[in-house]
This record gives structure tokens, C-alpha cells and sequence, in this order.
């Protein structure tokens, strides 16, 4: 992967998500129910859209480069995402405003993604930077073209 296709990956989406606490307990927020995957970074749970913590993945027409040849790695990304948890049951703890870490199946969906190489950690996702650095020296995902 080129370097200009990480800059790009770094262009989000601003996204809902409630506020990151209940103000009545100071608990943190929990959004439980069916995923539906919007993109390869992004679920909805209800009517809560919920941007997975840690990581940035490529936008839903996002293109990388094989050489000079385009090829669609954010329609990629997305489709794994969804092999992980659309239409499942996702468990989802607000880290930060606008984003959550995820759990599905007893996995967390941010290091799914980053292990499999259709993510990149970002910089409250340094604990998934080894699984992206694996990613990459196994030329998974994203990374199978470099």
C-alpha cells in the first residue's frame, strides 16, 4: 500500500454517537443489538451509528494501488466487516465520544479488522499496532499489494 493511500484513510466520516456517558450514573454508555455495517470503520446498532475504536479504515469508494492500477479496498474492507458482524449481535462500549470498541462473538471488531489487515491503528489504538504490523509483514489486506 501506498503512502498517499494511508493519508486518504484518514479522511472520516463525522458520525452519531450518544454522549459517552449516562449523566444520571456516570456509567459508561453500552449499546447492545443486531450490527448493520455502514462502511469497513462504521456499524449501526438501532439508530445509533458507532464508529469502531482504535482504528481507520478506508471509505466506502476508497481506492488503493496495485502499481498504478486502482482497485476498490474500501468495498474490500467493508465486505470483512461485514463477514464479522452484519446482521450479528455486537455489544459496543463507548471509549470516546464518536467511537466504540465493539464486541462480537467474544472478538473485538477493531482488532479484527487490524489483524486481517483492512485496518490501521490510529493513535488510541496503539494496542493494535503489533497485529498491524503482522498484517503487514504477511501482506494481509490492505497491505497485500505493498
Amino acid at each position: 500500500m501506498r503512502a498517499n493511500a494511508l493519508t486518504a484513510f484518514a479522511t472520516l466520516s463525522l458520525v452519531l454517537l450518544p454522549a459517552v456517558t449516562n449523566a444520571a450514573d456516570k456509567k459508561p454508555l453500552v449499546i447492545e443489538g443486531t450490527a448493520h455495517v455502514i462502511d469497513a470503520g462504521t456499524l449501526q446498532i438501532d439508530k445509533s451509528v458507532i464508529r469502531l475504536f482504535g482504528i481507520v479504515a478506508p471509505g466506502p469508494r476508497q481506492k488503493c494501488l496495485f502499481g498504478s492500477l486502482p482497485w476498490l479496498c474500501g468495498a474490500a474492507a467493508r465486505t470483512h466487516l461485514a463477514d464479522l458482524a452484519d446482521g450479528k449481535q455486537a455489544r459496543c462500549e463507548a471509549i470516546e465520544t464518536f467511537n466504540a470498541r465493539c464486541i462480537v462473538g467474544g472478538k473485538d471488531l477493531s482488532n479484527q479488522m487490524v489483524r486481517a489487515g483492512w485496518a490501521v491503528a490510529d493513535e488510541a489504538g496503539e494496542a493494535y499496532r503489533p497485529a498491524q504490523e503482522k498484517a503487514r509483514a504477511e501482506k494481509r489486506g490492505l497491505w497485500k499489494y505493498e
